[in-house]
């Protein structure tokens, strides 16, 4: 069986999320999944570093990017193979959500220069005598930066929720600012502030933000994300029999139960 991936975008939020289906992949096989913009934006998909069970692979993206074609790419046995392109239509170019993707905001970029900062770990040492100091070498980090947000009202709740849980956050854009990466992790350090927007004369209910961050790995790489829960099939299943299960399934593989839109069967 040759291996084959495919993406498509599932209705279970906004943004949507992208379901990835691999196959063909042998038994004690590792495989890599990623995801990619044209413009030569990548990030991890959560989960997407395994070995295969001989079964198909199913992963769920909540964090690529938006209005943009997006492709996914699978690495097995040193073979690159691609899916067809997607594009995660949202009305905001920009969003901040939680990993699990169940808080989002959309937001309005302020320009303040998207300053980044470089960690340097060289550590030199003064010595008496000497005209040049000894240095310790070690490698450098990505460090971090700074952004200048506008949020809505609505939205300004729910990044107060992202900022009290204090955990990781996903930067999502279009791929099409400056040179900055399409999807990033960071972590907000130090004290958010915000202050009233004044650029309609002062009568906003909208925020600015302040935000200090650092670019970070996902804490839980081989979690793996769904687009539904039981709950989703409990509910659809609520007012159904096992035997009306059967019927409404007798002419699907479990391969395609396993990815069927819970949430979405009325």
């Amino acid at each position: 069986m040759a291996v084959t991936i495919t993406a498509s975008l599932v209705p279970a939020g906004s943004p949507e999320p992208v379901q990835i289906v691999l196959a063909g992949v042998p038994a004690g096989t590792a495989y890599t999944v990623t995801g990619a913009t044209g413009g030569g934006s990548s990030w991890p998909v959560p989960g997407g570093v395994g070995m295969s069970s001989g079964e198909q692979v199913v992963r769920v993206d909540n964090r690529s990017a938006l209005n943009a074609l997006v492709t996914y790419q699978a690495v097995v046995a040193g073979v690159t193979y691609v899916s067809a392109p997607v594009t995660v239509s949202h009305t905001a170019r920009y969003v901040l959500q939680s990993l699990d993707g169940q808080t989002s905001v959309d937001f309005v970029w302020d320009d303040n220069g998207m300053p980044r900062d470089l960690v340097s770990n060289a550590v030199t040492f003064d010595v008496p005598g000497r005209a040049r100091p000894p240095v310790r070498y070690a490698p450098g980090g990505d460090g971090g930066g700074s952004l200048r947000i506008r949020t809505t009202r609505q939205n300004t709740t729910a990044m107060r929720d992202l900022l009290r849980a204090g955990r990781p956050l996903v930067l999502r854009t279009d791929g099409a600012i400056r040179d900055l990466d399409a999807v990033d992790l960071i972590q907000v350090v130090g004290k958010p502030s915000n202050v009233l927007w004044t650029g309609d004369g002062g009568l906003s209910t909208q925020r600015v933000w302040s935000l200090e961050y650092v670019l970070v790995d996902d804490p839980e790489p081989s979690a793996a994300l769904s687009a539904w829960t039981w709950d989703d099939f409990d509910a659809a299943m609520e007012t159904r029999t096992w035997a009306q299960h059967d019927a409404l399934f007798a002419a699907s593989t479990w391969d395609q139960w396993d990815t069927y839109p819970w949430g979405q069967l009325s």
